[in-house]
């Protein structure tokens, strides 16, 4: 009956996952990209995962996970996790159209200003700072979206989930892939990846490079301007030295160089009248450089497998914007901030297929390890107070400085084993010790007439530590069958806000406990895979964001809430050169206790940023013309369900999306065009309250209009 309904289910799906190649090994991918046109398979292939920080078999692994190869992401034209999410149920990642900042929500569980509750990673390396899940996808082997706390091993800020981009590692044979992009908005973008041996066998190395620029979409009626245009350069080179069949050296060097237009924010009820349109008296910039480093040494022995990576992490922002959102000339805000970080994590395990017998038909198979962190950032927030706002906004012109050192040392100490018991039974256990001190040297100046007057100064020192368990079982109850059950702990660290009123500079800890239960299913030969997760998360002290007219964006606690839910996946290919899919998740969040900002006690409401329900379901249909040129069709829907902006449920927003693309291509070429959100859907996926003493007051941004283009590819 469970199989019947689940084909039902499939054959239903109205769209589906570009790239007739999903689900196949890496090694496979690498093969299918050095062509445009990829070989088409019979089933599905295997999943390849490092979600456990050893690599194994996604329906091996007791826990959601939705993976995102790089025969999607080369087929659908990804440039952005924002974009990769839509196919994650339970996952909204909330952008604004400056890329400096992006927020991802799962189950509920997410976080505006201040640390993020789903952290990202790239390569094997966190990303300490803000932004970074927005760097553009480029040379990508694979994304790994991860569900529910995977603090045991990552540590803090993981307790809603974890995105890990993993970029492709430099080809042993010489290649050339290069894409050219135009499209309205006078969208153009450039993408080349190239690579090859340096030195025989032993060294190899790549370079990429993405140019991609755009006009805005989002029209300031006050001057006729444009505002939220983009332009971007972003390049990566790597270094593969393997000396011998027993260790891997890979560098890795990233840099970015973004100049965005403004944020292009008005009044929610004037974005829903007429969307795409502001009315602003400043159109303000952003701006981000990145330089991220990374050296990572993998060394394979008969009974242990070693893992050193050291990580560098560089990234300063300028910004400017219009802080009233409307013609008035009453505030102007200016915010620079420069981020430097050190990352060490070393590691050891048992090695592939080296377990440890305990015995007649029970193994064992561990990792231990450590990771270190040191961050320093400045921060500094500009409030200029014009002469149009005097006496409506503030009393006098002037300049209200907030200017902020802030440090943050972390260790993270962890480890975890799986007993495997007579081939069908894993029991798995974890913990991790985190000990993090953060301080901060915080300065607040008011400048009127040329003359500084100090306001406030403050140091702060804090030091959060905690213990991470984790428990898991999983049972193989039949050939391609996985039944799954885990309990674990999530952890944020508090904090200091740069600036925020009463006082509220310091903020506490968030911790969670998460309870799913799920399975994991292959039949029809390979030919259709299928999972079933239902999950609880009760968390304490959760961190909030705010917005407050005089300081900005704030962090504070929001008391105790809750999440429980279910997610469902299923992809397959009934025939060759065919493949479907659907998700579907839904959350039910709810505040047990929180006191808003407005004084009005928000218990019983939904959580910010929550959908009540996502659905997303695509096709891809791949076939022969001729000898040696194939057509592509393809497309997705996706469907984001109710949500709110704020935790007293005054305003929110629900939309649905449609992509299509079609092409052709041959061995060495590939045309494309695409359409995306076909039917021109007008929302408003971000939006808050920027005055204290107004909850029914909300800004917002519109999301992206109807988009269409044509995309050449060629590969030598």
């Amino acid at each position: 009956m469970f199989k019947t309904s689940l084909t039902i289910f499939l054959a239903l799906a109205l769209f589906a996952l570009p790239g007739s190649v999903l689900g196949q090994t890496e090694s496979e991918l690498e093969e299918a990209i050095a062509s445009a046109s990829p070989p088409v398979t019979t089933n599905l292939g295997t999943v390849e995962v490092t979600a456990r920080k050893w690599v194994e078999d996604a329906i091996d692994v007791p826990q959601s996970i939705t993976v995102i190869p790089a025969s999607l992401i080369d087929a659908a034209g990804l440039r952005t996790l924002r974009e990769a999410s839509i196919y994650v149920p339970n996952t909204n990642l909330v952008e604004f159209s400056a890329r400096r900042l992006s927020f991802p929500f799962v189950r509920g569980i997410g976080s505006g200003q201040g640390d993020p509750a789903v952290s990202t990673y790239l390569d094997g390396v966190p990303q300490l700072f803000p932004g970074g899940a927005n760097f553009p996808l480029l040379n990508v082997s694979r994304i790994e979206f991860l569900r529910g706390p995977q603090g045991t091993l990552y540590g803090r800020n993981a307790l809603g989930g974890l995105v890990h981009v993993i970029t492709r590692k430099p080809p042993a044979v010489p290649g050339i892939d290069a894409y050219a992009t135009l499209g309205n908005y006078r969208f153009r973008e450039l993408g080349v990846v190239l690579g090859g041996p340096i030195v025989d066998d032993a060294l190899s190395g790549s370079l990429a490079g993405l140019l991609q620029q755009r006009d805005g979409f989002t029209r300031n009626d006050l001057t006729g301007r444009l505002v939220d245009d983009r332009d971007t350069f972003f390049g990566q080179g790597q270094l593969l030295w393997t000396p011998d069949d027993r260790n891997e050296f890979r560098l890795s060097i990233i840099g970015e160089r973004t100049r965005d237009g403004g944020f292009a924010l008005s009044d929610l009820e004037g974005l829903r009248d007429r969307p795409w349109r502001i009315f602003q008296d400043f159109e303000g910039v952003t701006e981000r450089n990145a330089f991220l480093p990374a050296l990572t040494w993998t060394h394979a022995g008969d009974d242990l497998a070693f893992t050193s990576i050291t990580s560098f992490q560089y990234q300063d922002v300028f910004e400017t914007s219009d802080f009233d959102f409307s013609a008035l000339d009453g505030v102007r805000r200016r915010t620079e901030e420069t981020y430097g970080a050190f990352v060490q994590e070393l590691r050891v395990s048992s090695a592939p297929g080296a377990e440890v017998a305990l015995g007649e038909g029970a193994r064992l198979k561990w990792l231990a390890g450590l990771l270190f962190f040191h961050a320093d950032s400045d921060r500094s927030a500009d409030n200029e107070y014009r002469p149009g706002g005097v006496g409506i906004i503030v009393p006098a012109a002037g300049i209200d400085q907030s200017t902020g050192d802030f440090t943050d040392q972390g260790l993270g100490l962890f480890g975890q084993a799986t007993v495997t018991v007579f081939e069908t039974l894993d029991i798995g256990a974890g913990l991790r010790f985190d000990s993090e001190k953060k301080s901060a040297s915080l300065r607040r100046t008011f400048v009127s007439g040329g003359f500084p007057i100090p306001v406030s100064s403050g140091r702060y020192d804090e030091r959060y530590s905690e213990v991470l368990p984790r428990f898991d079982l999983g049972w193989r109850a039949g050939e391609g069958i996985m039944l799954y059950a885990l309990a674990a702990r999530g952890f944020k660290a508090g904090g200091f806000n740069l600036d925020a009123p009463d006082g509220q500079i310091p903020f506490t800890p968030e911790t969670s406990w998460t309870y799913e239960g799920g399975i994991k299913t292959e039949f029809l030969d390979g030919r259709l895979r299928a999972s079933a997760a239902l999950f609880y998360i009760d968390w304490d002290d959760m961190q909030q964001s705010r917005f407050d007219a005089m300081v900005g964006g704030y962090v504070t606690n929001a008391g105790e809430a809750t999440s429980r839910g279910v997610e469902l996946e299923v992809l397959g290919r009934p025939m060759d050169g065919l493949d479907l899919f659907a998700t579907f998740g839904s959350a039910d969040t709810e505040f047990e206790s929180f006191v808003d900002q407005y004084g009005v006690d928000v218990s019983g409401k939904s959580l910010p940023f929550a959908p009540r329900t996502t659905f997303s379901a695509g096709i891809q249909w791949t076939g022969e013309i001729r000898d040696g040129v194939r057509f592509h069709l393809g497309g997705e829907y996706a469907a984001t369900g109710k949500f709110y902006y704020d935790a007293g449920n005054r305003e929110g927003e629900q939309y649905a999306l449609a992509n299509f693309r079609a092409g052709l291509s041959g061995e060495h070429w590939r045309v494309q065009v695409w359409l995306r959100n076909a039917f021109a859907s007008a929302y408003v996926p971000v939006a808050f309250q920027p005055n204290p003493a107004d909850p029914g007051r909300f800004v917002g941004e519109t999301g992206a209009p109807r988009t269409f283009g044509l995309t050449l590819t060629v590969t030598f």
